[in-house]
């Protein structure tokens, strides 16, 4: 063997400089590769199924292209178990709303620890390269199942034995020679828990997520959150773990906590602006505008109301933001107070159509 080719392993010790287990998988594949992902991701932007998302479907070009650099010889994927130190919450108090596990914390900060560990030993031995870490340009996922880590589910999230879908994903770009690693040929079988699982529809066609239909999608989108999907959202703030939950090769790592430690959606909805910003910077949210934020806090609050959820409905039917409005109109009607939107009518500045509208949706519809 070519003395100038690495071992993976022998090499993430060497890093390390000890065997002591962590949170992390490692792969690695050659390049260059006739890998490419381009096809798909534009595949799926041209059928709609991106609902308008950006990021990695801005340019499928770049970001499903695997030999980006000419002198890369290796890409090292890294993937972190998230859940290992999380836990998904089966009770949630009235008044209270749910963040998926992903985003109850800054999980990408241990998973960008670990990458510069990398790349910094890299450095240090004069190698070139190049990381990326939940970036438009890099398809997270291009290099996994390639890598040896796992296969792709019928969620299209990449799973691994014992993990599941817990994980988030990085990728280095290197000069330096590794040894292949081995690829796996396992894969869902007949197993669709995923799809059953989905309260919305999103994934009934296998290895195909329709983002029309995902909740998550609509929590970080800055379009209007139709009415049926406003039902389907629950007591959701940001984030859904449905299809991650029921995935079997994950169960093992799920910590259920019947404790709620979840948000109280009175407290957010008093707070302003800069401090759910500053809370919540880990979130993507769009414009960073945290009115997106408090629409889904109205929305999960109407659907999972406490005792003075009418009073924060009512507070906001003449907020400034007119997209607020409407959906604590909607909010009111959801925990069938339809007679207070009557009742209120007249004071609620009705100029926008989109208020006017909601309006007269709710006097005309039996809640």
């Amino acid at each position: 063997m070519n003395i100038n080719i690495e071992e993976l392993p022998t090499f993430i010790k060497n890093v390390h400089g000890t065997d002591t287990k962590r949170p992390f998988q490692y792969g690695v594949v050659q390049l260059p590769s006739q890998i490419n992902r381009t096809d798909a991701i534009q595949m799926a932007k041209n059928k709609g199924h991106h609902a308008e998302m950006a990021f990695t479907f801005s340019k499928p070009e770049n970001a499903g292209k695997a030999n980006k650099y000419d002198w890369a010889n290796s890409a090292i994927v890294v993937a972190y178990n998230y859940m290992q130190n999380s836990s998904y919450e089966t009770v949630t108090k009235p008044g209270y709303s749910r963040i998926a596990a992903f985003s109850t914390e800054d999980h990408y900060e241990p998973l960008r620890k670990e990458i510069n560990l990398i790349t910094s030993f890299l450095y240090d031995k004069g190698h070139q390269f190049k990381s990326f870490v939940d970036e438009s340009f890099h398809y997270d996922r291009l290099f996994f199942a390639e890598a040896g880590l796992g296969w792709q589910g019928k969620s299209t999230m990449m799973l691994s034995p014992g993990i599941g879908p817990w994980q988030l994903i990085g990728t280095i770009y290197t000069s330096k020679k590794f040894v292949m690693s081995e690829e796996t040929n396992q894969n869902c079988g007949d197993c669709n828990y995923c799809q059953v699982s989905c309260p919305t529809g999103a994934l009934n066609e296998d290895y195909i997520l329709n983002a029309n239909l995902c909740i998550a999608y609509w929590l970080q989108s800055p379009n209007i959150i139709p009415r049926d999907m406003r039902v389907l959202i629950g007591n959701r703030l940001y984030g859904c773990d449905e299809c991650l939950v029921s995935c079997p090769p994950g169960q093992r790592e799920v910590n259920f906590n019947t404790v709620s430690n979840n948000v109280n959606i009175i407290n957010f909805l008093q707070k302003n602006e800069e401090e759910i910003l500053k809370q919540y910077n880990r979130f993507y949210i769009p414009k960073m505008d945290a009115s997106f934020l408090k629409r889904n806090a109205l929305i999960s609050l109407a659907n999972n109301p406490s005792n003075d959820a009418q009073n924060i409905f009512l507070q906001y039917l003449t907020h400034s933001n007119s997209e607020l409005v409407m959906y604590s109109i909607w909010s009111l009607w959801r925990i069938s107070r339809v007679d207070l939107i009557k009742d209120l009518s007249h004071k609620i500045n009705t100029n926008d159509k989109i208020v006017q509208k909601e309006i007269e949706w709710a006097l005309g519809t039996p809640s």
